[in-house]
């Protein structure tokens, strides 16, 4: 494929960014534009996902060579009115057209970021929108949706069933989805799909470890489970802190073990949490490699996943998997490549930790497997080559 012309469009961007959907969105930029192709992105000035305060300069800078054009959030955040918004989702109740406007409107929307959208589409091949829940894509993928390809990242969430959001996926020119699990899911909620392709993400094989020195500068020591990215009760965060505790307290029969975490985020944790955790903090790509490296078993207990970042780190690793058997994408990953185990409540995973901490053999049996279903599907020779051809999609 000839070089194209590329904006991608994502609520947020930069090195320091913690998100699935944030990180996707830079790879592809760095690794389309290491192809020959002409890449830019769109973005706002907001840090946080939570608060949208325009932290960072508007206007265009450049990280890792890419430019980077940056728009103020425009709709200040509702905090009462997304309070009310999300009680109504838990208890189980559908938003109206209003309620689900109001609540995308308060997901870092930007007037001036929409105008750009329609200008850069005179210059651009392709628009790419990462991921679909927030105002970015589900309006700036409507401004030129012949030009738009979508990489929706979906969950099966209570979002994913808002009407104005699967509209816009639905006039969308194309979707990509990470796994076919996602695809699945999209046709089960949206009945007819725009074209599309199941692309995934991609990983480079680690460079050389060292587990030793890491877990010396980082005070760990024994048997550990390690956790990486957001801090957040969707990322079932709370719960994989109550399991490990729990664990530690009398389920566990091979004594106590810790949970190393990296990442950012605050959640309320059971006060029996904090004594097992082992925060790292932010820390770069090789300390985190380290991390999965040293630990027994990486655990990732989400349930709405459309791909798992760190599912294929820890694999590259050779490090095992145990996940949350409700979560299809992750459980998935692991019947597919023999690399973990699933598991639904805390006995089942204190028994499962338990086995590989006592197995050393099946630890690398499971650790092995996981590292070459890495290398088959999500490298990056063979990501990006099923990504220009969800690309020419759009382009033709």
């Amino acid at each position: 494929m000839t070089g194209l012309r590329l904006g991608l469009v994502v609520p947020r961007y930069g090195l320091d960014i913690v998100g699935g959907a944030e990180t996707h969105c830079r790879e592809y930029a760095e690794r389309l534009a290491g192809r020959g192709h002409a890449v830019e992105v769109l973005t706002t000035c907001a840090r946080d996902h939570f608060t949208w305060r325009n932290e960072l300069p508007q206007g265009t800078s450049r990280i890792n060579g890419i430019p980077v054009h940056r728009y103020p959030v425009t709709r200040r955040r509702e905090y009462t009115t997304m309070t009310v918004l999300h009680a109504r989702m838990d208890a189980g109740f559908a938003l109206d057209e209003q309620g689900e406007r109001r609540w995308v409107e308060n997901t870092g929307y930007s007037e001036p970021m929409m105008e750009a959208i329609a200008t850069a589409a005179e210059r651009l091949d392709a628009l790419l929108f990462i991921p679909y829940l927030f105002a970015s894509t589900v309006y700036g993928a409507r401004v030129r949706p012949e030009k738009s390809l979508v990489v929706p990242c979906l969950h099966n969430e209570a979002y994913a069933r808002f009407g104005l959001i699967q509209e816009t996926l639905r006039v969308a020119r194309a979707l990509v989805f990470n796994t076919e699990a996602e695809r699945e899911l999209a046709v089960r909620l949206l009945g007819q799909v725009p074209p599309n392709r199941v692309v995934g993400i991609g990983f480079d094989a680690p460079p050389p470890l060292d587990v030793a020195a890491m877990r010396t500068r980082r005070g760990l020591s024994g048997d550990y489970v390690a956790f990486a990215g957001r801090r957040e009760i969707a990322k079932n965060f709370p719960l994989l802190v109550e399991w490990m505790a729990a664990y530690t307290e009398g389920l566990s029969r091979r004594g106590p073990a810790a949970l190393a975490i990296a990442g950012s985020g605050e959640t309320t944790l059971p006060p029996s949490g904090t004594a097992v955790l082992r925060d790292l903090g932010f820390v770069g790509d090789l300390e985190k490699l380290a991390m999965f490296a040293g630990a027994v078993a990486t655990a990732q207990l989400s349930l709405n996943e459309s791909f798992s970042f760190i599912l294929m780190e820890s694999w590259s690793c050779g490090t095992p998997a145990i996940v949350h058997a409700n979560c299809e994408v992750t459980r998935r990953h692991c019947e597919d490549s023999g690399g973990g185990v699933w598991v639904r409540e805390v006995e089942e995973f204190a028994a499962a930790l338990d086995r590989l901490r006592g197995d050393g053999a099946l630890r690398d049996r499971l650790g092995v497997a996981g590292r070459r279903y890495v290398e088959q599907r999500y490298s990056w020779p063979a990501v990006l080559g099923r990504l220009e051809d969800a690309i020419h999609l759009v382009t033709g």
